[in-house]
Order: C-alpha cells, then structure tokens, then sequence
C-alpha cells in the first residue's frame, strides 16, 4: 500500500546493531553491596495444635525488622509442616491454611484480607501455569491436581483429585522422624507473592526508613482448611482435622552502600525533596448474597460489591455450593464451580465491562486470561475446558465423582449426577482486567479505573445461568496502593 503514502510521509530507516552483535562492558552495580538470606520466627510461637488437631482459629503473628538493608518483598516465604488426622484421607485444601492475612507496615494497614485462601488459589489458577503447578507447586501449597505426586496410579490424570488424595494424606500424616527434626507432617513453603501483591513489588522495601513490616495470620476452622472426601456433603461428611508446625518467615535483605543509604534516607526525611513512592496491588475479596438454583431457565444474578478506590486493576467472581462452605466433603477454597454459567460483565455508573457480556465459556475464559496478561500469553493458565466448565456435586466422594455439568456431557434440568474423573478440580473463575497496558509491555506504576468517582465505590457483577443448587458467590476486588515516606513521615494511600 505503499502508493497510497507520499514520499515525503514514509518513516526513514534506523539502523540497529543486533544484541548478538553488541560489543560492551559487562554491567554491575555498586550501590548495592550483598544479599543475605534472614529466617524469623512468630511472636506468637512456632506451633499451632498437636498431632494434626486443634491447629484452627490461631493467630500467628511475625515481625520483620532490619537496621540498614532493603526487604525484597518478592522473596518472603512462610514455612511450616503440616499433620492432618482423622479417618480416610483427611488432607489440605490447596493454598494456605489462612482465612485472614494482614500485612502491616509501622502500624499502619497495608493489607487485610478476609477470603485469603480463595485469593491464593484464584491468583494461582488463573495467573500460574500448568508447569508451575506440577513442579514449583507441589512444594508450595498446590497438590490436589498433581498427577505427578501419585505414586499409586501411573496412569493418573491431570485434575484428578479423588486418585491423588492418599498419597497427599501419606505425607500428611507422616510420623516424625529423625530425618525431619522429630516434626510429623509435611513440610510446606508458601511465598508471600501467592498469597498477597505486596509479593509481587517490583522495589525492595526500604523498612529501616518505613518501620518494621508485620504480618498477622489467622488460621482457618477444620471445616474451612481440611478436604475429607470419605463421604459427601450431603451425607454429612467425615470431619479430619490439622495443625502446624516449626513456623517461620524466610526473607531477603539487599544492604545498599552506605552513599545510596543516605540518598534514600534524604528522600524519605527531607520535605523538600519528592519522597519515597512504592505501588502495590491489594486485593479484598467478599461473599455476598446467595445465587439461587434456577435449573430450567437462565437466570440473571447481580452481585453488589463495594471498595473506594481509584485505581482498580482487576476483579473475579467464584461460586461454591452453599452447602458446602465450612464441610470438609468439599475442598470449598479451591473448587469454584461452572454452575451453569452463560454470560458474564461487570458495570461500573454506567459503563459496562466489556460492552457485550461475554457469552459462553470459550468467550469468557479468554477474558479472563486477559485480565492476567493476554489471551496469547504462551504459559497459558492451569486451568483447561473441562476444568472450567465442571460443577462437582454435592454428593460426590471416593467412590462416585459426580460433577452436575462437564462440556463432555449432556445438560440435565434436574440435578442429575455425572461421573467423571476430575471431580472436585472446579475451576470457573470469570474475571475482568480494567488495566490500560495489558499483555508481554511494561505495566504502568499507576493504572486501572476510578471506582470512586466513576460509581460511588460500587461494582455491580452481572453473572446469567441455569444452576442446579444455591451457590454463594465471592467477589474479588484488585488495586493499586501507595507506600509513600516523606518528611519522615509514612503513610498508606487508596483504599
């Protein structure tokens, strides 16, 4: 089409030096100087319950503190063993074992969240990918879907949560030994950046100038942590129980040199200069009321959820089954149902997003991928189409995988039951990005839309489906924060 264009408007040509071809020094940097691995343990002691029992409603809590240095945030892990006990294969939800994880910074709130363990699973799902799960994972909190942990079954499938369930239990409820320091259970490692977006700060945390960094970690009930698959919700389900062990926190501290202390020292204290500005994406996530089952016709639900920010980056929507909030016969934090799902969008005043609800799973699948990156992104997700398009029945167990729904199978306006071999691997998380820069380009520091302004803080989540019983959904909301120092002073920005 160049005939179209005068000459006078073509673009001249740059010349580039291929980096393979590139001739130049080799890179450090001096206003860094070392990095040294710190291990901390709670306040409130290393043990929670004995014996696999008693380890629910405890509050752990942990301080980090340093003279000179910079915490990557990026690095923080929680550790600890983890012993379940009961009949059949009592075992973990997959996450953490936290309903409520608070992040403070000099006393003052950087984080609190009141659903943690479905924001860790939802961020893992949808954000990690299948290698990461099946790998990187298994050590982190991920085992439910890992086919390559089963030692029994060599022809285990992805997704198949019923095979994969004894030989989690086996580790579990291993016994102590030497080997292990004496400590039953298994050892566990989850990184803050799962769990929270302060994990995920591009800047080191400069917490000799900000104050010391504390977390406050409430464990959840039996019900809310342990997945007994023994017998089924609606039979009432075998309880099992849990507890924790040898709890720390592992972190990074990066000492600057002394000169690039002090620049740092002056910004934060000195007035006249532009402070220290450090972004953080905090998520809020919250039940609200009731979807109602509607089997026979499809059935519009709007969700009402509020957050007074101006920067909203993200926000999904999950369902589980009433029911099966707090029983252990349903993985309840990591089993998010398809639930009939046939359309999806949020509005905001009176802007929706996207303009066209998006129809059918493939649609809004890919629209959440986006909301994570690009819908072309090459590590994909850990979710597939038989994940996302399952609801497990609240009568399936060991013995019958019953799912309400799979893609693979016929729709039933009655609560007819299905066996397939992925029960309890739900994995339906509709969500929606609100980013301007998307994709493999450079985030922006600021970015995302004004909820505030825009629709007095309020989301309305639009979801239409035929769902076979009651479902609760919950609501996460994503934004941007501030950490910013200035005149000596620190404060916390958004909301």
């Amino acid at each position: 089409m160049a005939y179209l264009n005068q000459s006078g408007d073509l673009h001249p040509f740059e010349e580039v030096v291929p980096e393979a071809a590139k001739v130049h020094g080799l890179s450090r940097s001096s206003i860094l100087t070392s990095r040294r691995r710190a291990r901390v343990t709670p306040q409130s002691g290393q043990n929670y319950g004995s014996a696999g029992a008693n380890g629910g409603s405890s509050q752990i809590q942990v301080l980090i503190a340093d003279q000179g240095g910079l915490v990557d945030m990026r690095s923080i892990c929680f550790n600890y063993f983890i012993q379940t006990s009961g009949t059949g294969n009592a075992v973990p939800d997959d996450g953490h074992p936290f309903t409520t994880v608070q992040v403070l910074l000099n006393g003052q709130l950087l984080e609190n969240q009141q659903s943690a363990m479905k924001i860790c699973n939802m961020e893992t799902k949808l954000g990690a990918s299948k290698s990461y799960l099946t790998t990187a994972g298994s050590f982190q909190g991920q085992e439910l879907w890992n086919p390559d942990l089963n030692l029994v079954s060599a022809n285990n499938k992805y997704g198949n949560v019923n095979q994969n369930v004894a030989d989690i239990a086996g580790r579990t409820k291993r016994i102590a030994n030497v080997a292990t320091n004496n400590i039953a259970g298994e050892p566990r490692s989850i990184p803050l950046s799962s769990i929270s977006g302060l994990g995920r700060m591009k800047q080191y945390l400069p917490i000799s100038l900000l104050g010391e960094l504390q977390f406050v970690l409430v464990t959840g009930s039996a019900g809310e942590v342990v997945f007994n698959n023994s017998t089924n919700v609606t039979a009432g389900s075998t309880a099992g129980d849990y507890s924790l062990a040898g709890f720390n926190v592992t972190y990074d501290v990066v000492v600057p040199d002394p000169r690039y202390a002090a620049v740092l020292q002056s910004l934060a204290a000195n007035p006249a200069e532009g402070g220290l500005t450090m972004p953080f994406e905090s998520t809020i996530c919250t039940g609200v009321a009731s979807v109602t089952a509607s089997p026979t016709a499809l059935k519009e639900t709007n969700i009402i959820v509020s957050r007074a920010t101006s920067h909203l980056l993200k926000t999904s929507v999950v369902l589980i089954p009433t029911a099966a909030l707090t029983n252990p016969g349903y993985p309840s934090q990591s089993c998010f149902s398809h639930a009939s799902t046939w359309a999806y969008q949020n509005r905001i005043g009176s802007m929706v997003y996207p303009q066209i609800a998006a129809q059918g799973d493939a649609d809004m699948f890919n629209l959440a991928l986006e909301a994570y990156g690009s819908v072309s992104q090459e590590n994909g997700t850990c979710i597939n189409r038989q994940l996302w398009g399952q609801s497990t029945s609240l009568s399936a167990d060991s013995t019958s995988q019953y799912v309400y729904e799979s893609p693979s199978l016929p729709f039933s306006t009655v609560a007819a039951v299905f066996s397939t071999p992925t029960a309890f691997a739900d994995s339906f998380i509709p969500s929606y990005g609100y980013r301007t820069v998307k994709g493999e380009s450079e985030n922006l520091d600021v970015d995302g839309i004004n909820l505030s302004a825009a629709s007095g803080s309020q989301q309305i989540t639009t979801i239409v489906g035929a769902p076979q019983v009651d479902y609760t959904p919950f609501v996460s909301l994503t934004a941007l924060k501030f950490i910013t120092a200035r005149g000596n002073a620190v404060s916390v920005q958004g909301a």
